[in-house]
């Protein structure tokens, strides 16, 4: 496999080392030998994130996926988060004009999917204080901004994204909700 090859398919699956080993089990062994460098792989990340950003709002039906990709991105840690976030943050502020449902499922994004809630956005930019507080007005806007909540998966979106970031925010709400 040459490296332009390893490109494509790293490309093709987004990075997702999961879905190219069980796509493609011979490529993905054959990706492996090259052994990359994490530079590497932190720039083709970067191209990735760089796609993403540019075809956000192609579809607002896709809108929550993008999102999901670019998150997915971050959580592997070889890209600037704080950076990144902002410009995501950026571009959440905008998803008020998503419907409810489009709303919801980035609420869903954000609180993570798991038991353990460590697979959302909330846990990937707990790192930082001023990216959690950030974060966290954007979300609050994002619920403002649905209105009446009658769905029960919107309720469910909201109440997971407030008890992930009191268990995964910045250390001064835990300690403020203590006292």
């Amino acid at each position: 496999m040459t490296l332009e090859e390893a490109k494509e398919f790293y490309f093709r699956y987004s990075g997702h080392s999961f879905h190219m080993g069980r796509e493609e089990p011979e490529k993905y062994r054959a990706f492996r030998q090259l052994s990359l460098s994490e530079e590497t792989l932190k720039e083709w990340d970067e191209e990735l994130l760089e796609d993403l950003f540019a075809g956000m709002w192609t579809d607002p039906q896709r809108v929550w996926i993008v999102h999901e990709s670019i998150l997915s991105i971050l959580r592997r840690e070889r890209c600037d988060t704080k950076r990144y976030g902002e410009r995501l943050f950026k571009e959440m502020e905008k998803m008020d004009r998503l419907d409810q449902f489009q709303r919801v499922l980035i609420l869903e994004n954000m609180a993570g999917r798991n038991a353990a809630m460590n697979d959302g956005g909330v846990f990937l930019f707990r790192k930082e204080p001023g990216s959690a507080t950030k974060m966290d007005a954007v979300c609050e806007h994002l619920i403002a901004s649905c209105g009446p909540l009658t769905d029960d998966r919107a309720r469910e979106a909201v109440r997971r994204y407030r008890i992930a970031y009191l268990k995964w925010g910045p250390v001064s709400v835990k300690e403020k909700e203590r006292s």
